[in-house]
């Protein structure tokens, strides 16, 4: 049990620290069913099976959160348009931001509807 939890941590980690949140319930689900299939063919009780398991999904989620604030200063500076320090001890450098969109073009591509206001009042008429 002891390196389910380990691995369990390990896998939270790496994948706050990667990956976007639809992959961790994908982890989720996919460690649900490995270990409700373990608990079944090593001929655990129902009670074992749930605690077990719970503390598998406690561990991948608490870890996923821990490896997301671990690097979210990282994702903030890249964010707002600086590099993260190298390896190789570089200072950062500003690179420019990138372009927002014009919001001419996106009513003239369609992407807003022009009977579409954004203001909170009522039309009058």
């Amino acid at each position: 049990m002891t390196l389910a939890l380990i691995t369990a941590g390990a896998a939270g980690l790496f994948i706050g620290a990667r990956f976007l949140a639809p992959v961790i319930l994908v982890a989720t689900l996919i460690m649900v069913m490995v270990s409700i299939l373990t608990g079944v063919l090593l001929d655990w009780s129902l009670k074992l099976i749930l605690s077990r398991t719970l503390y598998l999904i406690l561990t991948l989620q608490g870890c996923y959160l821990i490896g997301l604030a671990l690097t979210v200063p990282g994702r903030r500076r890249t964010d707002a348009g600086t590099v993260p320090e190298h390896a190789s001890g570089q200072p950062d450098r500003l690179q420019p931001a990138p372009p927002q969109p014009d919001p001419a073009s996106t009513r003239a591509s369609g992407l807003r509807r022009p009977d579409r206001t954004s203001s909170l009042r009522r039309p009058s008429g």
